[in-house]
């Protein structure tokens, strides 16, 4: 093909594509005119329904086709009638005419908190003129969200003692110019609280009020009376929400709560575990725990109870020695003054202790799930004298005392001659001999106990005369490495997930080693690898781990082929 024609057919095409494009960007132009807005309120209530309205309007001198609106929702408003996960919805406008007119409408609420803006945006697509390509206009909407329609409050006192009788107040306004209907309150309470009353029943477990309709403008209030239990200066919420229906939907239209803390005990108690309240606790330890008690009143305290209740799947309570009462029903400890006779009256500034000792057990491992045990201690300390300053019928002291239970890692070192199972062939005399090479491959087997490891370590040196052949083989994805100016052999691992070994497969790296006896060996073991060392860190508690196995021989004690005089060196 000659130049001449080459740039005569480039020209064709170049034509042709500006023809094409040129089209497309005409009947794009057809739709310029068509218009999406919003019709809103100029603000809304949370919990209060509301109405949008889309308008579409079409001034373009043409039909637009297949023509669709979707509305999306930001987090927070909701589709009236419609579930939370619903975030949009489209309709199908269809063909829309030269100088058509649509209003969409849609029922809306919003949740949350107020003082707010949420933006909603409307995407009109469409098809102008001949063509088949997708065109869009997109339409924004800032909508202020002002107050809460159903205004919620919860109060209650900034502090409480252990005991205290005190009391949440619970009100509630309609601050809409819409009725409520079908108004339901829940408050969660604290593990801990114990209900006394209130001055509006509840209808369901103390804590769920059916509150029924509320006018524009109305308000109500109750008052829930009781108690809470727990260490000093421990903190608790009292979260209440407040829900309304509408169109066969329930919505939480308000959510408030209330928080208080516990004030030092006038009869203060404290546990210490071992001296130091930080310890990791593993099998096989002593724990002697320590109830320190005081009256930091200016009265005498009489008939004073302690109780411990403890809590772990570790705990050997069969290994329990105390001066008090062990109750089988919840593992609580009960001490009174027929044990302790200081506890008849504790002076005023008065002080003193109780303790108690168990052993910890085997890991109670039966499940790959089984990991990161806790031990745990509940303490209470009461007496029915009640100083003029506390308003209950006793005083009470409270402490609680967790400990996390530090995981094990093992690590197992095996050296074998006859090891098909590895699919490595070792060569050479057995017994091994003066001046010849014999091959021996060592495993290395890394479990781990209740708790997730990272960063593992695996380090051993070979001995004389022995060196590393290269084969090397793991189940995971790293493998030992071998560095011969110190005859070290290194395997790291990032991280051994928790009862790896013990349920299921170990982690298992395979290496062969080769051994040259000297002749001063003769007559005895040759040591083909010293010590084995592991390391890493427990995941659970950030506390170094460590396992060590013994130094490997011709002695193969783990090859059951082999006799023990099979491994002394021969001359």
């Amino acid at each position: 093909m000659n130049k001449k024609k080459i740039i005569w057919t480039i020209s064709i095409v170049a034509v042709i594509l500006i023809a094409v494009f040129g089209f497309m960007w005409l009947q794009s132009l057809r739709g310029r005119n068509l218009m999406v807005s919003f019709t809103s309120p100029d603000d809304v209530l949370v919990g209060v329904p509301f109405v949008v309205s889309v308008n579409v309007v079409n001034d373009a001198g043409n039909i637009l086709k297949d023509a669709s609106l979707t509305l999306s929702l930001p987090d927070d408003v909701n589709f009236l009638g419609s579930g939370a996960n619903k975030r949009t919805e489209s309709i199908d406008l269809g063909n829309l005419g030269s100088g058509t007119l649509l209003k969409e409408d849609f029922q809306l609420i919003a949740l949350g908190e107020g003082s707010t803006i949420k933006k909603i945006e409307a995407v009109v697509t469409y098809s102008p003129g001949a063509i088949s390509s997708k065109f869009e206009k997109t339409a924004n909407l800032d909508l202020v969200v002002k107050d809460l329609g159903l205004a919620l409050d919860v109060s209650a006192p900034v502090k409480v003692f252990n005991g205290e009788n005190f009391e949440i107040k619970i009100s509630y306004r309609n601050a809409s110019n819409i009725d409520f209907n079908d108004i339901s309150l829940t408050i969660n309470y604290p593990p801990t609280f114990s209900f006394k009353s209130a001055t509006l029943k509840p209808d369901a477990s103390n804590n769920s009020w059916q509150l029924g309709d509320l006018r524009s403008g109305s308000e109500m209030e109750f008052t829930i009376t009781g108690t809470v239990v727990g260490p000093a200066n421990a903190f608790f919420e009292f979260p209440a929400i407040l829900e309304t229906g509408f169109l066969g939907k329930r919505y939480a239209v308000s959510i408030k709560s209330a928080a208080l803390s516990i004030a030092p005990s006038p009869l203060a108690l404290n546990i210490v575990l071992n001296g130091n309240n930080n310890t990791i606790i593993y099998p096989g330890d002593t724990l002697v725990y320590k109830l320190n008690y005081a009256n930091n009143t200016d009265i005498g305290l009489r008939d004073v109870i302690i109780e411990a209740q403890l809590s772990g799947s570790l705990l050997n309570l069969s290994t329990l020695i105390t001066g008090g009462v062990l109750r089988s029903a919840d593992n609580t400890i009960i001490w009174n003054a027929s044990r302790v006779s200081e506890l008849k009256s504790i002076a005023p500034g008065g002080s003193g202790s109780v303790e108690f000792r168990v052993q910890t057990g085997d890991y109670p491992i039966r499940r790959l799930s089984d990991k990161d045990f806790i031990v745990s201690v509940t303490g209470r300390i009461e007496s029915p004298t009640v100083p003029s300053f506390v308003a209950a019928d006793k005083i009470i002291g409270a402490a609680f005392l967790e400990n996390k239970v530090g995981g094990g890692l093992l690590v197992d070192a095996q050296a074998l001659f006859r090891d098909a199972a590895s699919g490595i062939l070792n060569q050479g005399p057995l017994p091994p001999r003066v001046g010849q090479p014999t091959n021996f491959t060592i495993h290395w087997l890394v479990s781990s106990f209740a708790t997730d490891m990272r960063d593992i370590e695996v380090r051993a040196f070979l001995g004389g005369n022995v060196k590393f052949t290269g084969v090397v083989k793991s189940n995971t994805s790293s493998k030992p490495t071998y560095n011969d100016r110190t005859q070290e052999i290194v395997w790291r691992i990032d991280r051994v997930a928790a009862n790896k070994g013990v349920l299921g497969e170990p982690f298992e790296a395979i290496f062969q080693v080769e051994a040259i006896p000297a002749v001063d060996q003769v007559g005895r073991y040759m040591t083909l690898m010293q010590a084995t060392s592991a390391s890493g860190v427990d995941e659970f508690t950030g506390a170094q781990v460590a396992s060590s196995d013994l130094p490997l021989s011709t002695r193969l004690d783990d090859d059951s082929t082999v006799s023990d005089s099979q491994g002394i060196i021969a001359n």
